[in-house]
């Protein structure tokens, strides 16, 4: 029995093309076929948001902030007996670089412990790439880790010759790190989106899926079936 499965890089949408086909296989228990697909269409949201993590997670090189991203896939709607359809979603949230590997680990702030750092940071995205410094470039500085009032931990640059005139954290009041007598400007070094990830990984995903849901839709009926004693 078919089913469809299509994704538009926020939503995966989960149907059944062969409702009627569900229909004939149950005969004159055919009222039942609402309830057959819905539980199939529902069960298979469940197995996509799992195999599209761990297939995310296999591909990028996400740290326990990244995985936390790639889990807000939800199931957005479920199937019901007068909806055939269920909806995952993924917020189109933008990555911080931070929420990938990089070394060394943790946030270096005042002039003891940046030495400690070590001259540059390294990072990457995907699990089969070398870590790469992050050099910056013109009127970059090189990349760094940095913790914001907020608590969120994200990889930033600083926007060499500009100022912000803030001489002291929001954070804890201290005084700013100055160059040249100047707060620089700082900006995020962006990474995919958890949508974006997902997007790139569908295509290995959806066969699955699609197998998933026939399965389920052939095991629903059976089971129909079966509790009115027809098999």
């Amino acid at each position: 029995m078919a089913g469809n499965v299509t994704y538009n890089g926020e939503n995966l949408t989960i149907t059944v093309d062969g409702a009627e086909e569900v229909s004939q296989a149950l005969g004159d228990l055919k009222n039942k076929t609402p309830a057959a697909i819905k539980v199939a269409i529902n069960a298979t949201a469940r197995e996509a948001r799992k195999l599209m993590i761990a297939k995310a997670k296999a591909r990028y090189a996400v740290n326990a902030a990244g995985q936390k991203h790639l889990k807000e896939l939800v199931q957005k709607k479920k199937a019901s007996n007068t909806s055939l359809w269920a909806t995952l979603h993924i917020a189109s949230m933008r990555n911080d670089l931070a929420y990938f590997k990089y070394s060394p680990k943790g946030v270096y702030t005042g002039p003891a412990a940046i030495a400690r750092a070590g001259k540059v940071t390294k990072g990457k995205v995907l699990k089969a790439n070398p870590m790469k410094p992050l050099t910056g470039s013109v009127r970059l500085s090189k990349g760094f880790v940095l913790e914001f009032k907020s608590g969120h931990v994200g990889m930033v640059q600083r926007i060499e010759g500009s100022d912000i005139g803030e001489k002291r954290t929001v954070k804890s009041g201290k005084p700013r790190w100055k160059t040249n007598g100047r707060v620089e400007k700082l900006m995020t070094m962006g990474s995919p989106s958890a949508s974006a990830m997902h997007s790139t990984i569908w295509p290995d995903v959806e066969p699955k899926v699609e197998e998933f849901l026939a399965k389920r839709l052939d095991e629903q009926v059976d089971k129909v079936l079966a509790r009115a004693g027809r098999i």
